[in-house]
């Protein structure tokens, strides 16, 4: 089950203008770089496991790497002021869920 929600995600999602590819990895590759997921900056992609250990990992780890795409593609830096990350992340979250109109109905069905 936990397989198949994210089998449902589309292959892409943009993010402030920029496409990132998604893409499944197997349990042994994540297990060797001990991480759930991924964001590359220079090839423009999320990598997820491809089997997590609950929906809820699946989610919060999605989301977790397109914050990493967020803090990357706006070009934020690590000692930003918190109203500047918490602005910035609004106006970025207003703009995934529009871009991404598959999002919300992912999120709830997987969440069920």
């Amino acid at each position: 089950m936990i397989k198949n929600i994210l089998t449902k995600i589309p292959k892409v999602v943009r993010v402030a203008g920029y496409d990132i590819r998604i893409e499944l990895m197997s349990t042994h590759m994540a297990a060797g770089m001990q991480r759930y997921g991924e964001f590359s900056s220079i090839e423009q992609m999320i990598r997820l496991q491809c089997e997590m250990p609950s929906r809820f990992q699946a989610v919060s780890t999605f989301l977790h790497e397109v914050n990493h795409a967020i803090f990357w593609a706006y070009g934020l830096e690590d000692d930003d002021k918190e109203e500047r990350i918490v602005s910035t992340f609004g106006t970025a979250q207003m703009t995934l869920f529009r871009d991404n109109p598959w999002l919300t109905k992912w999120i709830a069905e997987a969440l069920k």
